[in-house]
């Protein structure tokens, strides 16, 4: 009797937290309690999981506005209830590894991942880490000697390390060699610029010209990052910031699916967008671009995105077979 009430008093809990969730109105304060409610217990977790596929399913969520005079802030509220329930998902999105979207591909020593355009995939490693891998990215593995060794070949990933002490975990990206033992860190390799935002721990970051030791002496590493920082490399430049864990986190919000912009050119918003779709969205000319936009949006509500632009900006969406163009309303 006892478990089937504390079972109930459970999920009407998931329930509160749930809509209260998705009604726009969420504080900081709350979403600190229902992460802290969540990780508390695994009944929790699942409870909530279930309650947040039960609304998803029910249809309430990001409703394409009726009328074109609807206030784009409208749109912003409900982003900001999606963009904090998936980062509760994101808990056990990590916790369980998906390799169905990931091609696997081996060799004699190394082992490739690498996902498809649109898709974001998490795999653990023999150490008992996990990577997760953005839209069209690609990593080889090589654990076989006295350092755990990763190649990030092209794309977007966030590495969850598995603290030992005794064996180096490494990821190279080309121009730089990232060196840690247990930490939770992002990397981002594009062909200009390297991003490392670090969410925990102590990331070294060195020449991959450079040889590496067996062991990591941080006190003489040649860029150290810490918990809240932001690292950007391009050539022999780098810009270190030391930001909120806020800013940390918007720099992976990719992992829950989800995008959020902060009076964000037009421009840098389609550019983003256009990661993860195979039919592009583009711009009939450069002065759209500079059009400001503020919202959060889900990937998986695919072009649904473009409902909102034509609601919260002048532009109207035009479909071509094999691209979308955003013109100037009339």
């Amino acid at each position: 009797m006892n478990n089937e009430v504390n079972q109930e008093l459970i999920s009407q809990q998931a329930a509160k937290f749930v809509a209260r969730l998705y009604s726009g109105e969420l504080s900081p304060e709350e979403e600190k309690q229902i992460y802290a409610w969540c990780e508390r217990r695994p009944e929790h977790q699942h409870e909530f999981d279930t309650m947040l596929a039960l609304w998803d399913t029910s249809g309430q969520l990001y409703q394409t506005p009726k009328s074109p005079h609807k206030s784009p802030r409208g749109y912003w509220f409900m982003g900001m209830a999606a963009s904090f329930v998936c980062a509760l998902l994101a808990v056990w999105f990590l916790a369980v590894p998906q390799p169905n979207a990931l091609y696997q591909l081996a060799n004699e020593r190394q082992t490739q991942y690498e996902t498809a355009i649109g898709e974001i995939s998490t795999v653990g490693l023999p150490d008992g880490s996990a990577v997760t891998l953005n839209t069209d990215s690609a990593i080889n593995i090589d654990f076989s000697g006295v350092q755990r060794r990763i190649w990030l070949i092209r794309g977007e990933a966030f590495f969850d390390v598995a603290k030992d002490p005794t064996r180096v975990f490494s990821i190279n990206t080309g121009e730089k060699t990232i060196r840690v033992i247990g930490t939770k860190f992002n990397v981002r390799k594009s062909e200009q610029t390297l991003k490392v935002s670090v969410t925990e721990g102590l990331v070294a970051v060195q020449p991959s010209a450079r040889p590496s030791d067996d062991q990591i002496e941080f006190d003489k590493a040649e860029t150290l990052l810490a918990a809240g920082s932001i690292g950007a490399f391009n050539g022999t430049s780098e810009v270190i910031a030391k930001v909120t864990s806020k800013e940390v986190l918007a720099h992976q919000q990719w992992r829950q699916g989800v995008f959020r912009f902060d009076n964000e050119p037009l421009s840098k918003v389609i550019t983003e967008f256009n990661r993860y779709r195979l039919k592009k969205i583009t711009l009939r000319n450069t002065d759209l671009g500079k059009l400001k936009i503020s919202g959060v949006f889900k990937l998986k509500d695919g072009d649904s995105i473009l409902s909102a632009l034509e609601a919260a900006l002048p532009v109207e969406v035009e479909r071509y077979p094999n691209y979308i163009e955003l013109t100037a309303k009339n």
